[in-house]
């Protein structure tokens, strides 16, 4: 294997690691290096996209080679703030999380279902090195930029259609994702450059890295926050099993597995922020949800959305259902006064008026009741997409009801998943995206995108919640 692609794989997962320690509390507690290298992954490749982005638009064959002394520098800053961090405190013990001996059963069954996820990894992880970019979005809207990038060597702005008419050199270029985010082309860009030119299956690798991050990221959130390692491991397989995210990796290429894993590992941290209040963890969980518009349109919203419950929990209890109401009339006195702009990131003004809903780059949307229940109920239960998950989800809910009465982690988590739910009801129910439903396409992605912080809620269900001494 080329040294450089290597290297392109390493010096991420040595970046983002040091970042992620540095913002993890100084604890010992179970799981803590599986949560260090899933999400310092994924933070190290963001970390090369951006300096890649930064440094080599002008010479994208070598981007690997201009930004990786950027990362190698970070990872010795940021190891070396965590090697002083180490020497000048003593690290604490949790009780939470902290490693509890399994029964000889338990332990064979462990390493059964941690043998399954390695193996159902390598073999969708092989499928997606088999093949060039083959799914229809995948090539004409997430890859024109990348691979026209690094065949000119340089990175040359895409602009609109109209724009591109009337330019008498004809030096522009431009395709139907003009105006999409370009930091994922620019993780193609630092794999590619790395592999010595564009090379599709090594290129398409980098998604099964993500959904390996996520899979290691949640069983170590997962057993800091005191799950039993079974069945954290139990629900870790379960994720990884599901059929519409494994397509995503086998046939690589769509975004829509990034804005996922990224919202999934902003959940993940802002949960153990939630449970044990590590500042730390706060930040890297609002860093993470601060990427979703950089990574894809979509991601705006759900950076909203995120934004509002991490908002509300913030405000003392006794406060925030008032802070709701003046939320609430605020926007009905701005609806009845005949609509309202509100600035969103990666979106820009989202105008906002009785019926209707406009946002910059898009067909404004009508907002109407359609009737597409049956499609959408047979998306997600009858067909062969998610196994039997939104079966199980509202069992363990039920199951559950009172961790979900006494725990506010939980119920703070249950809000978010509530929230996502409800918008995506309106998006489907009440806008013309009522077709995506209909005709089971980009319903599923929507839904896929959310499903990491399902299984985050679900998680923090089935844990046992610490003592009110847990953390000494």
């Amino acid at each position: 294997m080329h040294l450089d692609y290597l290297l392109a794989w390493l010096l991420p997962l040595l970046a983002g690691s040091g970042v992620c320690c540095l913002l993890q509390a100084d604890v010992r507690v179970a799981g803590r290096q599986a949560a260090l290298l899933g999400s310092g992954w994924i933070a190290g490749v963001y970390a090369a996209a951006v300096v890649a982005g930064l440094t080599a638009r002008a010479d994208t064959a070598h981007a690997f080679a201009i930004a990786s002394p950027w990362l190698a520098v970070l990872a010795v800053l940021t190891w070396g703030g965590v090697l002083l961090r180490t020497r000048f405190r003593t690290a604490q013990l949790r009780a939470a999380g902290m490693h509890v001996p399994m029964a000889s059963l338990a332990r064979v069954a462990w390493w059964l279902l941690a043998t399954a996820i390695v193996v159902r990894l390598l073999m969708i992880g092989d499928e997606a090195a088999l093949r060039p970019v083959f799914p229809w979005d995948a090539w004409s809207a997430w890859s024109v930029k990348p691979k026209s990038w690094m065949l000119l060597g340089r990175a040359d702005p895409f602009v609109s259609l109209s724009d591109w008419l009337s330019d008498p050199a004809g030096a522009l270029r431009t395709a139907a994702t003009w105006n999409y985010p370009e930091w994922l082309a620019w993780i193609e860009i630092w794999f590619a450059s790395a592999a010595g030119g564009w090379n599709d299956p090594l290129v398409d690798v980098a998604w099964c890295g993500a959904l390996a991050s996520l899979a290691l990221a949640a069983y170590g959130y997962w057993r800091g926050a005191g799950l039993a390692a079974l069945p954290a491991i139990a629900l870790v397989y379960a994720l990884v099993s599901l059929p519409l995210l494994e397509a995503h990796v086998a046939l690589a290429g769509y975004a829509d597995l990034w804005v996922g894993v990224t919202l999934g590992l902003a959940v993940l941290a802002w949960s153990r922020w939630l449970m044990f209040r590590e500042r730390g963890q706060w930040l890297l969980g609002v860093a993470f949800a601060a990427c979703l518009p950089a990574i894809k349109l979509e991601g705006a919203i759900w950076l909203g959305v995120f934004a509002a419950i991490v908002a509300l929990e913030l405000i003392p209890s006794r406060w925030r259902l008032r802070a709701v109401a003046v939320v609430a009339g605020a926007l009905a006195i701005g609806l009845l006064s005949g609509g309202f702009s509100v600035p969103v990131p990666g979106l820009g003004w989202v105008g906002v008026a009785w019926g209707k809903l406009t946002i910059p780059a898009m067909p404004a949307f009508e907002l109407k009741w359609h009737p597409v229940g049956e499609a959408t109920l047979a998306s997600l239960f009858a067909l062969p997409n998610w196994h039997l998950l939104w079966y199980a989800f509202p069992l363990v809910v039920l199951w559950r009801w009172r961790s979900l009465q006494r725990d506010p982690a939980v119920r703070m988590l249950g809000l978010l998943v509530a929230a996502q739910f409800i918008l995506l009801f309106v998006l489907f129910f009440f806008t013309t995206a009522a077709a995506w439903a209909e005709d089971f396409t980009s319903a599923n992605r929507l839904v896929l995108q959310i499903v990491p912080c399902v299984f985050a809620f679900v998680a923090a269900l089935l844990r046992e919640p610490p003592q009110a001494s847990a953390v000494r």
